[in-house]
């Protein structure tokens, strides 16, 4: 293939993969919002069913088959509820602690997903790879400043998340890889409604839906849809190691949202802990499959 179409689709997939990430950045930042006057349970089941319906009727127009066969195999079910417990921890520390703190911490997840893999999948990890996980890890105890007046305990709920999002990843890379797009995306929604009915009893009774609630429930639709779709687009062809980095760039539309819409104070720790965090997860992709084979430990 031409360098210039090479270079072409690249930029085309980066494209995609920047819309995407805003589209989730706007998706949370609607929860946040709703959470001011809504409970958890309710934000869940209202986001799972938003997502149910715009992904049910895109399946109808695309003729995809929602309840195929792979469906019913154990890693599909094991991801579903995995993307169930996910959402619920984080839904929760966005409400309940900052945006940004959320948000950064979420960005641990491509370390986790190597560490899942070299541990449950056997898959080779370099030294350098290993360096990179360590300094990650620094990263989010500087994100979450344990000890310190900056301190927010229910950031602890966006480690949480990360471990179940990093669980659902390492099983997306055992199940089929002919389950459509368009019918991972709405059951991971309907394991949002799921989760949004079992945690009804955790949390303050439901509101009236307002015109207001409603309008953001459509923009989070919108938002939560086109990014799960600029995702498929942006992975689908072009160069894993020059698009995937951009994934970061979510916590930058984080940033500014957490900042400009809730006014949320952002410290230098946290700043540095954010950067090391995102250096840690591009420069562990940049070595992972350039390693020698003596440079590789289980």
């Amino acid at each position: 293939m031409p360098y210039s179409t090479v270079k072409n689709e690249n930029l085309r997939c980066i494209a995609f993969m920047i819309l995407a990430m805003a589209g989730f950045a706007i998706e949370d930042a609607v929860i946040k919002k709703l959470s001011l006057t809504m409970p958890v349970s309710q934000i869940l089941l209202l986001m799972g069913f938003t997502g149910i319906v715009a992904f049910g009727l895109l399946a109808k127009i695309c003729k995809v088959q929602l309840l195929a066969s792979e469906v019913y195999n154990p890693w599909f079910i094991a991801r579903t509820l995995s993307e169930l417990a996910a959402a619920i921890f984080f839904v929760t520390a966005i409400v309940y602690a900052s945006l940004s703190i959320s948000s950064a911490i979420l960005q641990a997840t491509p370390l986790i997903v190597t560490l899942a893999g070299a541990v449950f999948l056997k898959q080779r990890v370099s030294i350098g790879q290993w360096c990179f996980i360590l300094i990650g890890f620094l990263g989010v105890l500087l994100v979450i400043q344990p000890g310190r007046d900056g301190f927010q305990p229910a950031a602890i709920f966006a480690m949480i998340a990360v471990f179940f999002l990093a669980l659902r990843d390492t099983i997306t890379r055992v199940i089929s890889v002919s389950i459509p797009a368009v019918t991972i995306s709405f059951w991971a929604f309907f394991a949002l409604l799921l989760a949004g009915i079992l945690t009804i009893p955790l949390f303050s009774v439901f509101i009236p839906v307002t015109s207001s609630d409603l309008l953001l429930l459509l923009v989070a639709a919108a938002a939560g849809t086109g990014a799960y779709l600029s995702v498929v687009l942006a992975t689908r062809a072009g160069d894993v190691a020059t698009v995937a980095p951009f994934r970061y760039t979510r916590l930058i539309f984080a940033l500014g949202l957490a900042i400009f819409i809730f006014d949320e104070t952002v410290n230098a720790l946290m700043l540095t802990g954010s950067a090391i965090i995102i250096c840690s997860g591009i420069f562990m992709l940049t070595l992972e499959g350039r390693q020698p084979e003596s440079d590789l430990i289980a």
